[in-house]
């Protein structure tokens, strides 16, 4: 060992390096295989590993050779690419720096991928319409993941930050693998049996086969199937998997799942504090107006003088009242006048009457005794002129019994009595109407007259109102 140079690691590496990359052979080398672990960071460069099925090297593609790839590079992928293979100084790792890239087909896990997106998506699987709505506020989450991992302590941290104030409860169960799937199901079974408000299903990233364990269709139909609604954040923003389409909310990474499920405490409360800013705005402007509204009415004259409110309405209930005593007065006088217009119709009728059927009588026989001889034509005559004095006799009386009837009617309405069917009366002293208070004295007898009735009442007390002082 002591006839050897004793040399640093760098050296040792970079002798490697010159002789990998000065040999013909090993540069511009041809290699096809299958892209796995696809990392595609902002500065824009591509890593990424190079397989088949019995090995596997690290890759590298800069962003001055991979912006002319015209295609979509995914997991899974079958290429093939063009470059030169050389160390990495940093790690001492074998790597191919890629320079040219170009579609060679399918890989076997990319395929079979492919095939059960397109069943379960038939199947409606993936349908928008099915995806459930997430609580605005969510109080209580069930988080399902694997135990003592970055993803883990991440979503924690957020929660912490972003929304301390809800409930969470662990479901860990392993994330990786191939008994992975059947313990992620059992977990969220648990999860949905545990009538937690969300589910997030949450994993770190990682190469497509340690997050293959998320395409099981089992596990895409248990998803499909829960009550509570799923929210999943695996791996990275350009990881897809059918645990992502069968999700109720797929987000780019657990720390984005924790963000697309849960409000910013800090925003929520600066919302509710506008929110009551606003209220107490909306309430002094009312107060406002409020108080404006009630100045503006105690300053109304009618306020200070209630009285004016009652004033013109007293005022024509006397001036209606005085004219009440005065229509009765009138009523009780063509009352009077009637009654005695009726009697003397009555016994002038009678009277025509019986004078009428005399002279009838005293004419026939005058007529019999002078007219012997012309007994059939004077009886004819007679007759005659019989019919026309009862006809006369009937158009009068009929004359005169509509006139009295027109009498009645206008002495109907001017009656007082409907007025005191109405609530009123008609004060008498000494048979005659009361129409002012000068017209009674203290301890007089008055007579109160009702529409069914009379009332006997005494003066106690004599007032004067204000505008008659």
């Amino acid at each position: 060992m002591s006839e050897r140079r004793i040399i640093p690691v760098s050296r040792l590496v970079g002798y490697v390096r010159s002789y990998l990359e000065n040999d013909p052979v090993l540069t511009g080398v041809l290699v096809e295989g299958e892209i796995s672990n696809l990392r595609q960071p902002y500065s824009g460069h591509w890593y990424f590993s190079l397989k088949d099925a019995n090995a596997s090297i690290s890759c590298v593609m800069f962003a001055s050779s991979n912006r002319n790839v015209r295609f979509p590079v995914r997991n899974g992928m079958k290429v093939v690419v063009r470059g030169n293979v050389s160390v990495y100084p940093a790690q001492g790792t074998l790597q191919l720096v890629v320079n040219a890239m170009r579609e060679s087909g399918i890989g076997d896990l990319y395929r079979q991928l492919e095939l059960l997106k397109q069943k379960l998506s038939a199947e409606g699987l993936f349908d928008s319409a099915h995806k459930k709505p997430l609580p605005l506020y969510p109080m209580d989450i069930a988080l399902v993941t694997g135990n003592n991992t970055a993803a883990r302590e991440d979503v924690l941290i957020t929660f912490e930050k972003r929304w301390p104030i809800a409930k969470i409860t662990e479901y860990p169960c392993p994330v990786q693998g191939m008994d992975a799937a059947p313990k992620i199901i059992e977990a969220l079974k648990k999860a949905d049996l545990g009538h937690h408000q969300l589910i997030l299903l949450v994993r770190g990233g990682g190469s497509i086969e340690d997050l293959w364990c998320f395409n099981d269709e089992n596990l895409g139909r248990t998803i499909y199937a829960l009550n509570t609604p799923v929210i999943t954040g695996i791996g990275h923003e350009i990881d897809f998997t059918i645990a992502d389409f069968t999700a109720d909310v797929r987000a780019n990474t657990p720390t984005g799942a924790v963000e697309v499920s849960t409000p910013d405490i800090h925003e929520v409360h600066q919302a509710l504090d506008n929110r009551l800013a606003r209220m107490h705005a909306v309430v002094n402007r009312r107060l406002s107006l409020a108080r404006g509204a009630y100045e503006r009415c105690a300053a109304h004259p009618v306020m200070n003088y209630p009285e004016r409110l009652i004033s013109d309405q007293s005022m024509r209930l006397d001036y209606m009242r005085e004219r009440l005593m005065k229509g009765a007065d009138a009523v009780s006088y063509a009352r009077s006048s009637f009654n005695d217009l009726a009697s003397r119709l009555s016994h002038d009728m009678n009277a025509y009457t019986r004078q009428l059927h005399t002279d009838i009588i005293e004419n026939r026989m005058r007529m019999n005794h002078a007219l012997s001889t012309q007994l059939s034509s004077s009886h004819i005559r007679l007759d005659s002129a019989q019919k026309g004095l009862l006809d006369g006799a009937v158009r009068a009386n009929e004359a005169n019994r509509a006139r009295i009837a027109k009498n009645s009617a206008l002495l109907d309405a001017y009656s007082p009595l409907k007025v005191l069917g109405r609530g009123y009366s008609i004060v008498m002293h000494d048979e005659k109407s009361v129409r002012s208070i000068h017209d009674v004295n203290t301890g007089d007898e008055i007579e109160l007259r009702l529409a069914d009735g009379k009332l006997k009442a005494g003066v106690t007390e004599i007032e004067v109102t204000d505008e008659h002082r």
